[in-house]
């Protein structure tokens, strides 16, 4: 029931339920009769109303229609294939191609009664050619597997030609490199590694030489500092090493030494003449020093060759073997160093009768720094 039947409705019941009333006024009817005149009226208008509403709603009620189908859309040309093989495709260095091989699927974009161009495989191989040396002219020869991922994205994907002619496609898509290109890059890889390792082999050499031209021996300071910093609890074996850090400080400047270091050159620890060269003999040198002293004044107990052979005991050194004759005369001579009022001729030949020793031994040159022993025992 809509709002124009409850309208209908209203109206009806008003109107009977109305009419007896006015009557009964007219004819002089009591009020009870047309009150039950109207309630009878009302209810008969009511009823009739109510049965008459359905059949009118139902005979209103617009046929059903049937729905239109609609109109199916024109069925579009299936993909055509077209293959290609082994078709270059440049790369980011000149004279090394891909060889690019694919499947095109392509269809046209209108009928073919109305298409103008001749060769329509043709176009869609060109467009997907166009397409993938977009891609491999920024690729390194060095890399076909990675370009052939790549283009498998690009290229699987439909689009059409420069002239909207056909929709083109590829699958199937490989990319190698020749056997002798690939051949030539893994040489040109080797030998580039090689130049790289050895490159910065150079530049950490080149390093190296810049400091310690440019700061270590710059001056024998910095180089005695550098060394302290090195061995910062061998103050005594710098103090020694300043001679030989003059020298090298002057050579790596194309320099002479300075006045200030010359007096610490030559003063080399274990150097040939250098009478404490041999290690833990500072001592027992000096010691000998005293005593050959008192020996030559008169004042010692013992005698010098006595002291001489006790010595050379404790070191393990025969006197009648050619390591004991040589280290006699370096003995010798550096007693006769440190005594600068002695004769130039040596000790007295009386004084190393007991060692096996003779004067000459003290007048003819040392043995040459190398020579083996046999030679100064066979002079």
């Amino acid at each position: 029931m809509n709002t124009r039947h409850r309208a209908q409705l209203f109206f009806a019941v008003l109107l009977s339920g109305l009419t007896p009333i006015f009557l009964g006024r007219h004819f002089g009817w009591s009020i009870w009769l047309c009150v039950f005149g109207s309630a009878v009226l009302v209810a008969c208008t009511g009823l009739l109303m109510m049965a008459r509403i359905p059949r009118a709603a139902a005979s209103e009620v617009p046929p059903v229609q049937r729905p239109v189908p609609e109109p199916e859309p024109p069925t579009e040309p299936p993909f055509r294939e077209v293959p290609l093989q082994n078709l270059p495709l440049p790369s980011s260095r000149p004279d090394y191609d891909f060889r690019f091989s694919a499947t095109v699927l392509w269809r046209p974009t209108q009928p073919l009664s109305l298409t103008s161009h001749a060769n329509l495989a043709g176009l869609a191989a060109d467009a997907i050619l166009v397409r993938a040396r977009q891609v491999s002219a920024n690729e390194d020869p060095g890399r076909p597997d990675l370009l052939a991922m790549r283009l498998t994205g690009l290229l699987g994907s439909p689009a059409y030609d420069g002239g909207g002619l056909v929709l083109a496609m590829a699958a199937g898509i490989t990319v190698t490199l020749t056997g002798e290109d690939t051949e030539r890059l893994e040489k040109m890889t080797v030998l580039r590694k090689v130049e790289e390792a050895w490159e910065q082999h150079r530049q950490y050499e080149r390093g190296r030489r810049d400091y310690f031209a440019g700061e270590v021996l710059k001056s024998p300071g910095s180089a005695v500092v550098w060394w302290l910093s090195r061995h910062e609890d061998e103050i005594e074996q710098a103090v020694q090493l300043i001679g030989p850090l003059a020298e090298l400080s002057a050579a790596a400047n194309d320099s002479d030494v300075p006045e200030v270091f010359r007096c610490y050159v030559g003063r080399r620890p274990g150097a040939p003449g250098d009478p404490c060269g041999a290690s833990g003999l500072d001592d027992e040198l000096a010691d000998l020093l005293t005593q050959e002293k008192q020996a030559a004044s008169g004042t010692g107990d013992d005698g010098f060759a006595e002291k001489m052979a006790d010595l050379m005991n404790d070191l393990g050194l025969s006197p009648d073997s050619a390591e004991g004759l040589v280290w006699l005369d370096r003995v010798g001579r550096a007693t006769h160093a440190a005594r600068p009022d002695r004769e130039a001729a040596g000790p007295d030949p009386e004084d190393l009768a007991g060692t096996g020793g003779t004067s000459d031994q003290y007048d003819r040159e040392p043995p040459r720094p190398g020579a083996p022993w046999q030679d100064f025992q066979n002079d």
